[in-house]
């Protein structure tokens, strides 16, 4: 499985401030990434874009996707993940030293 962080823009018509409208744009999301074959890991949405993590078999499925919900490929960047990092990672703290200031 190959694993994308996706950047796009925020459309127009999705209202963050309005649950009922997020709660729509999630489940067309939802719907699209499942109809693809591509599972969705989350997303935030920030001052700058959309932001998601998708897992899928192929880049192809990625622009398949964006297809069916009519993005402007001009305004998504897909960027392939090398390493997901996160707490699981950490090393035990009765292993770690103190981090390097420069």
């Amino acid at each position: 499985m190959l694993t994308y962080l996706v950047e796009r823009a925020v459309p127009p018509a999705f209202a963050t401030g309005d649950p009922e409208n997020v709660a729509l744009h999630t489940r067309w999301a939802a719907d699209t990434y499942q109809k693809v074959g591509a599972h969705w890991l989350g997303g935030v949405v920030t001052d700058n874009g959309m932001f998601s993590l998708v897992t899928v078999e192929q880049e192809a499925t990625m622009h398949e996707y964006a297809r069916l919900l009519g993005f402007d490929p001009q305004q998504t960047v897909l960027r392939r993940v090398i390493l997901p990092l996160g707490p699981w990672l950490a090393m035990d703290k009765s292993l770690a030293r103190e981090p390097r200031v420069r």
